[in-house]
């Protein structure tokens, strides 16, 4: 290019050295560009310095030539001058370099063509074909063999050869084929680890990317390459580092041939030894004390073990103590000051606090059914207030939690000094649904199912329902409104009536009732409600066997109730959570005060945790989710109740307690097996869960629980375990689990099938 540029402005000068028109007292009259297809007039003159109006200039005209051609889309530029009207007329007459409109790979088995065009970021997020409308350069194409090349040597090959070729397929485009010669791929059957007394082989390989072929870790192949085995020199450092050896020094890794495989030999030249933390201090803090950073890790001390991970924990605690103020420009540079003689290592952390953030604008796009006001409600930041990283986590998890969307993507935009936009786009889940169905189980039987139901009315956030499940032995009316941000405030007002009948083993229970609930947000993440509930409940059609337990329920009663509860939820995403965790206390009491029949109290206390093992310290991939939860549930009768009414019991064992057991079979039951309910409760379930898609999650779990009757028997808690699917559909989520019995006994059925619809716990 260099030589060809030389060469437009040498005949450039011929011709305007001989044209006697041109001279230096002339102005240029118009400036044309002639030959452009793909490159727009405007960004050509754009870099022409000769304007109309300007004097004419051999020099800028050379000058233009050059920076034209470092723009890479011409491969010919000359100029000439022509007397006009009032001054010159310069044409610039380009050839434009053909765009690259594809890229074609041959002789790749390994790796597909979709998987290079990814990797070398030759595909968008959603396409197929090639992003690419670059022009034909030969650099750019040099990058890319370079980085294929690379790509091969990741994945362990040896030897990759790589060429291009280009093919014109018009004037104006082109396409590049690559020719891949793939190699050998060098695979990993030993690793040894040389000169290391303090840290076990084990826990050093645990640390390598390089990895030995194992059957028992389903590691068929263990690629080999220069890329890794650098990283794996800095791996084992920190390691040591971690355990305080601030003087080791790892060799680099020898490798050896040996019969077609590859042995990797780790020697640690120089372990030293031990260091203990040595004077800590900070510099440059105003907003917060030394003491207030030592409280966020105690495990940073003077006279400790030296820990370089603990010293980088720190550093992240500390930038997210400032985020929780607003000062989101704060960063920390610790200083590591050792002192061979004593082994300790002074840490200083120097704190750059920056200025608090404030938010501009709040930008709000992707929301078509919504209101903005339903969305920026949900928002703990707001605009001219102050932005801080606390806020924002919880306002993507409130969003998230209404359920109407099906994702939210919240990112802040530093647009000048400390101002930031924050720019909220939702993806809309559908919220309107009327189904018809039919379901089976082992207490309702076939039951045929009904239901209209409209999320997110008008865009306000309000939901409605109207729901028909009639079978057999069960009936079911469910009619139910919510209203959000009653009065204005962060709080729902529910009101629900029902009429239900269920036929059980051996009675029948029909309840028709109405119920209202208020619940509000408190303290930025806890909500407390207050709801009342009025119902009348028939017992009839006792069986002759049924237990007197039951037989004593028979007639009519009249329950007057009020629920009280405190919550607090952190999960990410309440219907398929990744991490966080969820509380609960709730309380019932019913009594002839409240215009009721019955006295009886419940107090259910529940706690689930969730977490993502990704987020582990570790540099293998987990892609799981693992989450714990516990339920304690404590009810009696009072008064002039002399026992806890039958449908007010806790019924141990199905799809919302100890899976793998029918209803209410892991609790007390009678002679025939039949459930009898308890008044108290306890149960734990754990699962471990993989998503496929952002919409479907496998999960394995085990369940453990039991229900008694006035005490606790935790010997006596019955065992399960099973695997299941989670669905993410418009209606909420779905839920499919088979259970097996750990403990079975005499008579019962070795498994049980759930289904249910919305969140598990």
């Amino acid at each position: 290019m260099r030589k060809l540029t030389f060469t437009a402005i040498f005949l450039l000068s011929l011709l305007l050295g001989s044209n006697t028109l041109a001279t230096e007292k002339q102005l240029v009259e118009k400036v044309e560009i002639i030959g452009n297809e793909l490159v727009p007039k405007s960004t050509i003159l754009y870099y022409i310095s000769e304007k109309p109006g300007k004097p004419f200039s051999k020099e800028l005209i050379a000058k233009d030539i050059k920076n034209l051609f470092k723009l890479g889309y011409f491969e010919n530029i000359s100029v000439d001058a022509k007397k006009g009207k009032k001054g010159i007329v310069l044409r610039y007459f380009v050839k434009e370099k053909p765009i690259i409109t594809d890229v074609v790979f041959k002789g790749n088995k390994k790796l597909s063509s979709d998987k290079l065009k990814e990797e070398l970021g030759l595909t968008g997020e959603k396409e197929t074909g090639t992003k690419l409308q670059e022009p034909l350069s030969y650099k750019y194409l040099d990058s890319l063999k370079k980085k294929i090349k690379k790509l091969y040597e990741k994945k362990g090959y040896i030897g990759t050869q790589v060429h291009y070729s280009i093919e014109r397929i018009s004037p104006t485009k082109a396409v590049a084929t690559f020719i891949i010669n793939e190699g050998k791929k060098a695979n990993v059957c030993k690793i040894e680890i040389r000169g290391n007394r303090k840290i076990s082989s084990g826990d050093i390989k645990d640390v390598l990317k390089t990895k030995e072929k194992s059957i028992l870790h389903l590691r068929f192949s263990a690629p080999l390459s220069a890329e890794n085995l650098k990283q794996d020199v800095e791996n084992i450092e920190k390691l040591y580092y971690k355990e305080g050896f601030l003087d080791v020094e790892v060799e680099k890794p020898k490798v050896v041939e040996k019969k077609g495989c590859y042995e990797v030999i780790y020697t640690i030249k120089e372990e030293g030894k031990r260091y203990k933390f040595g004077k800590i201090s900070f510099v440059g803090n105003s907003l917060f004390s030394s003491k207030d950073f030592l409280k966020l890790l105690k495990s940073v001390r003077t006279g400790r073990t030296f820990n370089q991970e603990l010293v980088d924990k720190l550093v992240r605690k500390i930038i997210r103590k400032y985020g929780e103020l607003g000062y989101i420009f704060a960063n920390v540079e610790p200083e590591i000051k050792i002192h061979p003689k004593t082994h300790t290592a002074d840490v200083i952390f120097h704190i750059y606090e920056g200025n608090r953030a404030y938010v501009r604008w709040i930008n709000i796009s992707g929301n078509i059914a919504t209101r903005d006001r339903t969305i920026r409600r949900e928002l703990d930041l707001y605009e001219t207030g102050i932005f801080n990283t606390v806020r924002l986590e919880r306002s993507i998890r409130r969003l998230f939690n209404t359920g109407y969307f099906e994702n939210v993507d919240v990112k802040p935009k530093i647009v000048e000094g400390n101002k930031v936009d924050v720019n909220v786009d939702v993806k809309e889940r559908l919220t309107g649904m009327f189904s018809v169905g039919a379901g089976y189980s082992s207490v309702s039987k076939l039951v045929g199912m009904v239901s209209v139901s409209k999320g997110n009315l008008f865009g306000t956030g309000d939901s409605g329902s109207v729901s028909l499940q009639a079978g057999s032995r069960v009936f079911y009316f469910d009619l139910n409104y919510n209203h959000k941000w009653w009065l204005d405030k962060p709080q729902t007002l529910s009101l629900a009536l029902y009429n239900r009948r269920n036929d059980y083993f051996t009675y029948t229970s029909h309840k028709v009732g109405f119920s209202t609930m208020v619940d509000r947000r408190l303290w930025e993440d806890w909500r407390v409600g207050l709801g009342y509930l009025i119902e009348k409940d028939k017992i009839s059609d006792i069986a002759e066997d049924a237990p007197d337990i039951v037989k004593n329920q028979l007639g009519t009663t009249r329950i007057g109730m009020v629920t009280g509860f405190i919550s607090r939820d952190l999960r990410d995403n309440r219907f398929l959570p990744h991490k966080g965790d969820y509380f609960s206390i709730t309380t019932q009491v019913a009594g002839s005060f409240l215009a009721g029949k019955e006295d009886f109290y419940k107090i259910i206390a529940e706690y689930a945790y969730y977490f993502n093992l990704n987020d582990l310290p570790l540099d293998i991939n987990l892609p799981f989710v693992a989450s714990a939860h516990a339920k304690v549930g404590y009810a009696d009768a009072f008064g002039n109740t002399s026992t806890l009414p039958i449908d007010y019991r806790f019924y141990v064992g199905g799809d919302s307690s100890v899976r793998g057991f029918s209803w209410g079979e892991a609790g007390p039951t009678d002679s025939s097996g039949n459930p009898e309910g308890a008044n108290r409760e306890l149960i734990f379930n754990f699962e471990l869960g993989y998503d496929v898609t952002r919409m479907l999650r496998l999960i394995g779990f085990v369940d453990v629980g039991g229900g008694w009757w006035n005490e606790f028997k935790v010997g006596d808690m019955r065992k399960s375990a099973g695997v299941g699917i989670r669905v993410l559909t418009p209606m909420g989520p779905i839920r499919l689990d088979l259970g097996w019995k750990l403990d079975r006994r005499t008579g019962e059925s070795s498994s049980e099938w759930h289904f249910g619809m919305g969140s598990y716990f």
